[in-house]
């Protein structure tokens, strides 16, 4: 890949990671104006006090409870503002510290694996900067007041309905931007490495009558006496050995082929006019 070409793909993986921090961030403090506990008037002026808050909880103690649960499309969709200090499904609840440090040593591996094997491919590098934005804008979060901000609130009915176990409607757990980033990301890349692994499979199987047929030029080819092969074998080695003449033609012998006996001489053409 050219250097203007891997220049405009670190552009891009960049621009696209630092926009998902920023619209998840910004969207957060929306949802925490719109939705929380405050006494500011006007969204720019609650954005000071509100990122200025670092340390255990703070969005709980200072926001909650919240005020509101606002209705989209009711009764799928919904805004309701919650914290969560564990990961997706509110799995490993209240380890914010290990979590926060498994999502830079996966933002970094991810950073590392796309710069090592995917950087010449603009596809990848949508897919990677999704990833990586979603992790880290969940890691500010988490390095900031230990819980991360969700307010997306969606219910499935088809699921619940196809899985009674689940409630209906199921309550899918709620998210926010840099879930949905990392989520879109994910999925993406899976179906990639999929589409890459089958295409490698169908290419090797298309290449292996191919291979057979350069190493047996009979491969897919005319059928052979294999008796008259070996036949014909036995005797080029045997010739090769001296212990057979060949007529060159009915004119003569090959005359530089060993005799059957030192004795013998080659028989003159001359003869045979006789």
């Amino acid at each position: 890949m050219t250097k203007p070409a891997a220049r405009s793909h670190t552009v891009l993986f960049s621009s696209l990671a630092v926009f998902i921090i920023f619209a998840d961030q910004l969207s957060k403090a929306w949802f925490v104006f719109l939705l929380g506990r405050h006494e500011h008037a006007s969204f720019a002026a609650f954005l000071g006090p509100y990122f200025s808050l670092w340390g255990k909880q703070m969005i709980q103690s200072t926001y909650f409870p919240p005020t509101q649960v606002v209705k989209v499309w009711n009764p799928w969709i919904q805004w309701q503002l919650t914290t969560n200090t564990g990961a997706a499904w509110s799995m490993f609840r209240g380890n914010s510290i290990y979590l926060s440090l498994v999502s830079i040593v996966i933002a970094l591996a991810l950073i590392y694996v796309w710069k090592r094997y995917f950087a010449e491919k603009r596809g990848m590098t949508w897919i990677f900067g999704l990833i990586v934005g979603g992790a880290l804008g969940n890691f500010i979060d988490r390095l900031r007041v230990q819980e991360v901000v969700d307010f997306v609130d969606v219910k499935l009915p088809l699921l619940g309905r196809l899985f009674p176990q689940l409630g209906d409607p199921y309550d899918f757990p709620i998210f926010n931007v840099a879930d949905s980033a990392a989520v879109i990301g994910t999925l993406c890349l899976a179906i990639v490495l999929v589409a890459m692994d089958i295409k490698a499979f169908t290419g090797k199987r298309r290449a292996a009558p191919q291979s057979a047929a350069a190493r047996d030029p009979y491969a897919g080819g005319l059928e052979v006496d294999e008796e008259a092969l070996q036949e014909l074998k036995q005797t080029a080695e045997e010739i090769r050995r001296g212990e057979r003449f060949t007529p060159r033609s009915q004119t003569g012998w090959h005359g530089n082929l060993p005799l059957d006996n030192p004795g013998d001489t080659a028989p003159d053409s001359r003869d045979e006019d006789r």
